[in-house]
C-alpha cells in the first residue's frame, strides 16, 4: 500500500524548536478517488503562514505489515492434558 503524507515544518524561533509534523495522509486508493484532497490541505496550511516548508511524501508500506497490525496473528500454543 502506498500512503501519501503531507509533512510540514513549522516556523521556528530557534533551530530545532519544532520537529517536522505529519499533518494529513491518504492512501493511494482514496487519493485516486479524491486527488484534490492533499492539494487543498497543502493550500490550507500554506495560507496559515505557520510553516516554513510543506511537502507530500509517498511511503510504500508492505500490505502484510498493515494486515499484521490490523489483525494480529493469534498463534496456537500446543498443550498436553496431564
Amino acid at each position: 500500500m502506498n500512503i501519501m503524507v503531507l509533512i510540514g515544518q513549522r516556523k521556528c524561533a530557534y533551530a530545532g524548536e519544532y520537529a517536522p509534523e505529519a499533518l494529513e495522509c491518504i492512501s493511494e486508493i482514496h487519493n485516486s478517488d479524491n486527488p484534490d484532497f492533499l492539494i487543498e490541505k497543502k493550500a490550507y496550511y500554506e495560507d496559515s503562514d505557520e510553516f516554513d516548508a510543506l511537502t507530500v511524501v509517498e511511503l510504500s508500506v508492505p500490505d502484510e505489515a498493515i494486515d499484521n497490525a490490523l489483525f494480529p496473528n493469534k498463534a496456537i500454543i500446543p498443550a498436553t492434558v496431564v
